[in-house]
């Protein structure tokens, strides 16, 4: 049982070397640039933040789209009925 555990999962890797094989060669073949992949945790971590702040920044914009929609339907003239904008 042990002798065909290993050996399906020694297939597997063998299938997956060469699928990954494949991948680069037909890169190779049609000479494009191959780079390895480089993971700096700084630039990660920059990238999340100006992320967050972009989400951020659509959310007010959303809230604040929504609040012109609803006090345009409301308007009758007077002020009665109207939102206010959320502070900074």
């Amino acid at each position: 049982m042990e002798v065909m555990i290993i050996s399906a999962l020694a297939m597997v890797l063998i299938f997956l070397a060469f699928i990954i094989g494949l991948h680069y060669g037909s890169k190779v073949k049609h000479n494009e640039v191959i780079e390895m992949p480089t993971i700096n945790p700084i630039k990660v971590v920059k990238k999340n933040i100006e992320q967050a702040k972009a989400e951020k920044q659509q959310e007010k914009e959303k809230i604040i789209e929504e609040i012109n929609l609803s006090n345009i339907d409301s308007y009758d003239g007077t002020g009665i009925g109207q939102k206010d904008f959320p502070k900074e």
